[in-house]
Parts: C-alpha cells; structure tokens; sequence
C-alpha cells in the first residue's frame, strides 16, 4: 500500500493525550505489555518514552522489552529508530521491531494492550493491486459476506474496521483493552460499517465502552473526516447505552450512545434515555417507483456535464436544472448551473450511440472527451461502458425524469429541509451527487403531501440523533428509509 493512502499520523501532544487520558503510560510501568499495530513511524511508542523522561523515570530494556511496534512500510521504522537514538541516545530493541502488514501476515505475540491511529481509507479508494491481496480479508473477518458486497455500497467499508477486527481478535491477551484514534463512520455508518457492528472478532466479543468525538479541536490536519477515539475491550460483550463524550466549548459533556435498530444498527445519541421515545407515526405512503435517491454522479466528469450557463450549442432537452445550495438560501428556484444528460428520459436508459449521431454538436462534443470519459472508475460504471455507452454517469433513470421531486439537502447540513421542485420549462430538476437526495413524483398534489409528511419534526430530531450533523451521511437515502416507515403502494 502507498504511502498516503489511509495513513493519518498523530501529532506527538495527541498521543500523549490518548496514553494519558486512558491511563495506559501507568499500565506499562505497572508490567503491561503495549503494541501498537500499525505503529507508522512510531509516534505513539516515542511519546511513552517522552512521558518517562518528563516524569523521571528510568528507560529499561526491561520496559523497553514491553513495546512492540508493527509496520508495513520499512522506512517508517528506521525513522523511528533515529527518532530513538537522537533524542534519547539508545537503540530501540530490534526484537520488539516487527516490519509486516499487520493483515496478511501472521503474528505469533499477544499484548495487553493495544495503542494507535489505524489507516483511515475506504476499500473503494485503495490501489488496485493490494485491493485484490486485502478483499478476502473483508469476507474472513466478517466485514462482508461476499466479495460483489465490496464492489457495491460496502466498498465503503474503512480499512481501521479491518485492522480492528484483525489485532483485537489475533493480538490482544485474554480480556485486553485497545485505545485508538479512529473514524467515526464506524459507529454511524449505515449498512458498509454493519459488519463491523456484531462486535466480534475472531470468534471473540468485544465491546466499546468509552468514546471521545472531537467536534472543535483538530488533533489531525487536513482532515474533513469525523474521529474519536474509543476504548475497546476484549472477550467482553457490547452492551449499550455507551458512555459518549462530544466537546463543547472546551469541556466534554456526557451522552449516552444506543443502536437505532438492532445491535448492529448505527448508533443514536443522546443525552438521556427518555430522548428514545419517539412518534410512531412516521409513515409515508409511496409506490415502488419512489424510494429515496441521491443525485447525477458523473463519476469525476463534472467539467464535461455541468454548466455554470445554459450551453446554447448542445441539445436543449438534453439539458437540465441542477440543484444547488441557492435553492434553499432562496425564496425563488431559479437554475444556477444545468446538467446534460444524454439520456432516453421514457426508459431512464443512456442515449444509443445512433441516437447520438443525431445531433452534430452533441457527438461532436462528446467525441472531444471520449478518451477521459471512457477512463474513468468504478465497475459499475465500467459496465455501461464496457457496452459501448461511455457517456453514461450513476444516479440516472426513470425516477429522474419524474415531473416533481421532492428534494432535500443531504450532505454537510444540520438542517432537514425538503423542497417541491416542478419542472423548468418542461425540464426535470436534478440533484447533484451525495449532495442532494430526492422522492420521485408523478403529481403535484402527492409532492406536497409527501413533503408535508418529510417536515415532521421527529426527523430533525432522529437525524440529529444519528450524529450526521454538518456530516457526509446527513440525511442520505437510506438513512431516511430507516428513519421512515415506507408503506409501499400500487402504482
């Protein structure tokens, strides 16, 4: 694996901050044995030696002996070294040094504790070539059940889902603990982090019992993902509610964490367990035809099919609204960009290479992008063109052609906000990607009343509870299914 895929490192103060916070620099002294499985360059075991050196006490090989760091990559390693000898002028024990990637190869030790920052990526954006070493592994420890799972929506499936379920089964002592910085998509992924939620791992339970958000305080750089961090015990098994701590203001205020659904369902906070009772009446009646969608993924061809003005040279039924922030900020819906797409709208199919052909301009202007838009990624995609369709995107059907769609803002928002879109000049809104989601529908009448159902404010509040606020998962399509009862109608 590349370097930069996945790897966050920890500032020095933040691994202090997590030993110290957990009490895991006493334990070590007290005779724990302490690894850090995906060590980096080792910042986690540097910091132990930084607190012993402040607080006066002595650096033995007996300690040492105790510490043990695994990596894949060997450079990271040999800085460590260096680190070691340059500040505290000793060699660290080329024994407790393991250079192997931590899920395809065996390790013989166990440990009392384990300590670190796991690589945070999704299956989806590793290389091709350790994808294919690493997919077994997603099946073997429970993360999927099949490998077409990791092609579809649990190719979202973080890669510290698998190095968790991968040492806290192999590497940890009976009933040992694990402190890590991790990704909060763990606990409120939908169904990609499922599997990581039957807390089970190697045949072994375990159980997180304690978890930190950081809201405000940046302890990674650069990064937009949300993270924790979690203590997580071994051979115990997960009982809720979980203590939760959110920042506020400098000092951490206590929730509660629980399950929406099931024990393996995304978790909801709250501040007190009398927040779980809920209406019961969030129900919407919908045919088939309408479950929740995501917007047009153009799949990274954004610049070839969305316009900042109306393109006058390019099919006009061709071209349509495009949903941007402005619809919500605004009394009035006017377009601010428009979206081609070379499309049948009766079938929801892409457009035939012969029907194409049909507009000089058209076949003209896509032939200028044949090479980019044939490169680009994702076996689904690569489906359509495989097929000769390359000018095909996601998130594109019959549902899209839909006169009236009742459309919210889905991603990064704190606020649940659905809208009725009508048609512009006989041209059908679209939502843009994860940005927006949408119902379908085929009269006015039934928008509004479908609107009117979505602005109960048990959502607001259910969604707020599922930690999506100002959040990629906001309010996406199947998490509003989960929220809902859809009774599904004759069309």
């Amino acid at each position: 694996m590349k370097k930069q895929v996945g790897q966050v490192f920890t500032p020095l103060n933040w691994a202090k901050w997590l030993i110290n916070k957990w009490g895991i620099f006493d334990a070590w002294i007290d005779g724990a044995h302490v690894c850090d499985p995906t060590a980096g360059q080792g910042i986690f075991a540097l910091a132990m030696l930084h607190i012993a050196r402040n607080r006066g006490i002595p650096i033995t090989s007996e300690r040492l002996s105790r510490i043990t760091l695994i990596e894949m990559i060997p450079t990271h390693l040999k800085h460590f070294k260096r680190e070691v000898r340059r500040e505290f002028n000793i060699d660290f024990p080329a024994a407790q040094v393991f250079c192997k990637d931590i899920i395809t190869k065996k390790h013989d030790e166990k440990y009392d504790i384990l300590i670190g920052n796991p690589p945070w990526a999704n299956f989806g954006d590793l290389p091709a070539a350790y994808k294919k070493v690493i997919k077994p592994f997603f099946i073997q420890e429970g993360l999927v059940d099949n490998k077409q799972q990791l092609l579809l929506g649990s190719s979202r499936v973080d890669m510290a889902a698998l190095v968790l379920k991968v040492v806290v089964g192999k590497l940890l002592n009976q009933n040992g603990l694990g402190y890590f910085y991790l990704p909060t998509s763990l606990f409120f992924g939908e169904s990609a982090h499922r599997g990581f939620r039957n807390y089970k791992a190697d045949y072994r339970h375990f159980a997180i019992d304690n978890v930190y958000e950081f809201s405000t305080t940046t302890v990674f750089e650069g990064v937009s993902t949300s993270y924790c961090c979690a203590r997580i015990h071994a051979d115990k098994k997960q009982k809720f509610p979980v203590t939760y701590y959110r920042e506020s203001e400098g000092n951490w205020v206590e929730y509660k964490a629980v399950p929406f659904e099931n024990q393996n369902a995304p978790w909801r906070i709250v501040q007190n367990i009398d927040e779980l009772k809920t209406d019961n009446s969030l129900e919407i009646s919908l045919t088939p035809e309408q479950k929740p969608r995501q917007g047009v993924n153009t799949c990274g061809a954004n610049n070839i099919f969305i316009y900042e003005h109306k393109p006058s040279h390019l099919p006009e039924h061709l071209l349509f609204p495009l949903a941007t922030k402005e619809i919500w900020r605004q009394d009035k819906s006017s377009p601010h960009r428009w979206i081609m797409l070379p499309y049948c709208r009766e079938t929801g199919k892409p457009l035939t290479h012969e029907q194409i052909q049909k507009y000089d301009t058209l076949c003209s202007y896509l032939q200028n992008f044949r090479d980019v838009l044939r490169d680009r990624k994702g076996t689904m995609l690569q489906t359509f063109i495989s097929r000769g369709n390359w000018w095909a995107m996601l998130g594109v059907g019959p549902y899209s052609f839909a006169p009236f769609k009742v459309m919210w803002e889905a991603y990064g928002r704190n606020k649940f906000n659905p809208m009725v879109l009508s048609s512009v000049d006989g041209q059908m809104w679209q939502g843009n990607q994860a940005m927006h989601a949408f119902i379908p529908c085929w009269s006015e009448e039934n928008a509004h009343k479908i609107k009117i159902a979505l602005e109960n404010p048990e959502i607001l509040k259910l969604l707020r509870q599922l930690n999506g606020g100002g959040k990629c998962n906001w309010a996406q399509p199947g998490k509003i299914k989960k929220l809902l009862s859809f009774l599904e109608i004759d069309g």
